[in-house]
């Protein structure tokens, strides 16, 4: 595959060439037509201002050495009968009945001649069309030197400028690939130049983002490694004490060895859901959806945790026009977490209440009756891993991954305690563009 130096280079060398042939070519036949207009002069004025001839005298003219044939022929014929004069006998100039050029030819070849015709005497001047047509072209040709020489030049001059243009861009390409995989530092735009800005500007944004991804993944691997490692040690711990042990409390053992493997099964499961959300990987196509359904279809697959606790979930209202435009996933997921929170947060024999409004703006709110959150923990909330202080035997990732679903698809997040007690989450969803 041909590069881009060498095709640039190319390209411009074509385009100088081009116009160097055709400023030439206009050049040339410009410089033929005007030596051809000066030498129709040159016998126009001379025809004026030639005398009787009486000047010429075989062997006397001190005449400097050159080519005979490029000399003119002149004749003056008298009207009164005086014997014509010439300036070369041996060339016959046809009389002309008026003043202005003509062309004859003889043994010697073609001739130009200009006649200027009086009442007394008529003047003709002629000259061999070889010999114009050999002066006009050597005009011509020097006129054109100077672009055949600009010609090569243009084309070194091209290989500089695009070796020079691109030297640059190699040297970007070789600041980008010695970067280290850590290295987030933006490319120094002050060494580029100017018209390669947008594309090293582009580079800055897309290593900014990538540093963000980072230390996303660095926090995730962290948090992974340290929310792990409790439950993982207790499980152990767990293990251990079966394998020496054959009590009547066997099968106590065994139910909190499942809990235990329950809670890191949920722990990874948020864990990956989180670092999908947060990692900005892009979603699925949108599809319109019903709002009330979806919310229908997650509720009544956590009834049998809620009866668990004695927690009375339920609807306070599903409006029949909430149509949504969203991803189905992650619609779900965010519905069966903000409820699963809420059962999870609740105390026994508590309430949790969902509602869904309708509208241009449709709403989903998730109440209950527990005991809500500090003030000052709110802002906190949708931190990975924050419990706050109400305890529970949450992830500390439900309302993270809730903000990570809203701040990806558009939606808006308002949590809040309730007046009458108990915390209030709300998602509002904006207008769908069709």
């Amino acid at each position: 595959m041909i590069s881009l130096r060498t095709a640039t280079a190319s390209s411009l060398a074509i385009l100088f060439t081009g116009i160097a042939v055709v400023v030439g070519a206009t050049s040339y036949l410009s410089t033929m037509r005007e030596s051809g207009d000066f030498l129709d002069l040159q016998q126009r004025q001379i025809a004026r201002y030639v005398g009787d001839l009486t000047f010429i005298a075989s062997g006397e003219a001190a005449l400097p050495p050159h080519d005979s044939e490029d000399d003119y022929v002149i004749e003056v014929t008298y009207a009164d009968g005086r014997p014509a004069k010439t300036s070369d006998p041996s060339v016959v100039i046809p009389d002309q009945p008026a003043t202005g050029f003509s062309e004859f030819s003889d043994r010697n070849g073609q001739w130009r001649v200009f006649s200027l015709v009086t009442p007394g005497r008529t003047v003709q001047v002629a000259q061999q069309v070889v010999v114009r047509r050999e002066l006009a072209a050597d005009a011509a040709a020097r006129a054109i030197v100077p672009f055949l020489v600009a010609i090569p030049l243009s084309w070194l001059l091209v290989a500089l400028v695009a070796g020079r243009i691109f030297r640059s861009l190699e040297r970007l390409g070789d600041e980008i690939s010695r970067k280290a995989t850590t290295d987030v530092e933006p490319l120094d735009l002050s060494t580029m130049p100017r018209e390669v800005w947008p594309f090293v500007r582009s580079m800055n944004e897309l290593i900014s983002r990538l540093g963000v991804a980072l230390r996303r993944q660095q926090m995730f691997l962290s948090d992974a490694a340290h929310e792990l490692r409790t439950p993982l040690s207790a499980l152990t711990l767990q293990i251990g004490n079966l394998s020496q042990h054959r009590g009547a409390d066997l099968e106590e053992r065994l139910t909190d060895l499942r809990a235990g493997a329950r809670r890191v099964s949920a722990l990874t499961d948020k864990l990956l859901k989180i670092s999908r959300y947060e990692g900005q990987n892009p979603a699925s196509t949108p599809a319109w959806l019903d709002l009330s359904e979806v919310v229908k279809d997650v509720v009544s697959g956590l009834l049998v945790s809620a009866e668990e606790k004695q927690v009375d979930l339920g609807f306070s209202g599903l409006a029949e026009n909430a149509r949504v435009r969203v991803d189905l996933d992650d619609l779900q997921t965010l519905c069966e977490t903000l409820v699963d929170n809420a059962v999870r947060y609740t105390p026994n024999g508590g309430a949790v209440d969902v509602t869904v409004t309708g509208g241009p703006y449709p709403l989903l709110i998730v109440a209950d009756n527990g005991p809500g959150v500090a003030a000052e923990e709110l802002p906190r909330l949708t931190e990975r891993f924050f419990r706050g202080s109400s305890g529970g035997e949450g992830t500390g990732l439900g309302l993270a991954i809730v903000h990570a679903i809203c701040v990806r698809q558009g939606l808006s997040l308002q949590l809040q305690n309730r007046a009458e007690g108990g915390f209030l989450v709300q998602v509002g969803f904006p207008r769908p563009k069709d």
